[in-house]
């Protein structure tokens, strides 16, 4: 419960911002619904489950290990929402450092475009996202400079676009784009914030 408490008591003006967004994206999904199925072809509520995530590897005088699985669930044909997990392991033989971070998150996107095809005169059957997370990412390991002991969590709510290609029948890569609206000397996640992620 430590995540929901910190983001419930946070006073941050940056907050209202991803609460805009998730109500954007309930709202667009309501209004998508009154003119097209609610999902196509009816999938069974195990088909609308999806897994996936990304990972990092770097090697060399920085070593940089990150593991940031997800599992999701397609509330509608266009709307998505879910949670996922955030680990990341840093070495580096030049400051003669070793730090790691975790913590959690939790995620929505909206489908604006589901085929660029239809609006663009050339083929290209991948999509357009809105996505919006907001992450947990305790970073007390990750500083030396900070006392020792000291707990330090970086609320980090972020906000983009990605694009989604697909890769299967029922899998996607997508390529993010994101503004971290608490950018600070803690944060992890310095703007802009790009990733590849994929989903299954």
């Amino acid at each position: 419960m430590l995540d929901f408490c910190y983001f419930y008591n946070m006073k941050n003006r940056h907050q209202k911002y991803i609460l805009i967004l998730f109500g954007i994206c309930l709202f667009l999904a309501q209004v998508k619904q009154s003119s097209a199925q609610y999902l196509e072809k009816e999938p069974t509520p195990v088909q609308r489950i999806f897994w996936g995530g990304n990972i990092g590897l770097m090697f060399g005088n920085y070593t940089y290990i990150a593991v940031d699985p997800v599992v999701g669930y397609r509330l509608t044909n266009r709307l998505s929402a879910g949670i996922g997990g955030n680990y990341s392991w840093t070495k580096s033989t030049y400051y003669d450092y070793v730090g790691q971070t975790y913590g959690c998150n939790v995620f929505a996107s909206f489908t604006l475009i589901k085929n660029l095809s239809e609006v663009l005169p050339f083929y290209d059957n991948g999509g357009i996202l809105l996505y919006g997370e907001l992450s947990l990412i305790n970073t007390s390991d990750l500083y030396n400079i900070l006392p020792y002991g000291r707990e330090v969590w970086a609320y980090t709510p972020m906000a983009g676009f990605a694009y989604k290609s697909p890769i299967g029948p029922r899998s996607y890569m997508l390529v993010m784009i994101l503004y971290n609206f608490n950018e600070s000397s803690v944060s992890p996640y310095p703007n802009p914030v790009f990733r590849i992620s994929f989903q299954f």
